[in-house]
């Protein structure tokens, strides 16, 4: 029994060492006549689909690897008395990591890096131009965002004029990931 456990740790420890060095990237199962991806962001997937990928190759790799490392620790440290018991042991800590895994991953999955959360929620607020702005030129603006800090984005403007650098503007749409400002009504008035 101890040449299954040596096998199995072996076999998933292979299979987790690939992962972390980028092969299988994106290796789970995903159920669905598109490829597991719906519209939207490709992280709608139905619930059959989020339950198949619990058996993905993240759930193999973790659970064998588990599996056999347990198995091991058990025979060696655990002497005839949890030998009988070291494949129940096993298989259960196996199970309880593969699942621990790919919940783990398919969770730290699901954001997604490099967009603004809730860009229309940014509609509306007032920023400072970092690099000017004309019809046709895009620029820089710099929105303070509660909670988040300074957010720097591209910006473009619809205006026939020239806001310069320093420019108090309002973000009034999004195209794409581009803000498009106008001069703000208070800096309008102004001289």
């Amino acid at each position: 029994m101890v040449v299954v456990y040596v096998g199995s740790l072996l076999f998933g420890g292979v299979l987790i060492a690939a992962s972390f060095f980028g092969a299988g990237h994106d290796a789970d199962v995903h159920a669905g006549g598109d490829g597991g991806h719906g519209s939207g962001d490709g992280h709608d997937q139905s619930q059959a689909s989020a339950i198949l990928s619990l058996f993905g190759l993240r759930f193999w790799s973790f659970g064998a690897a588990f599996f056999g490392l347990t198995g091991v620790v058990l025979q060696v440290l655990g002497g005839p008395a949890l030998a009988v018991a070291a494949p129940l042991i096993s298989g259960g800590v196996g199970v309880a990591a593969g699942l621990g895994a790919s919940v783990t991953f398919r969770a730290l999955s699901r954001d997604t890096v490099g967009q603004l959360r809730g860009a229309a929620a940014m509609i509306g607020r007032e920023g400072r131009l970092l690099l000017p702005v004309t019809r046709g030129q895009q620029g820089k603006v710099r929105v303070a965002v509660p909670g988040s800090g300074d957010v720097d984005m591209i910006a473009e403007s619809d205006d026939a004029g020239v806001l310069p650098v320093g420019t108090v503007v309002l973000i009034v749409e999004f195209r794409g990931n581009v803000a498009v400002v106008e001069r703000a009504t208070a800096t309008a008035d102004s001289p």
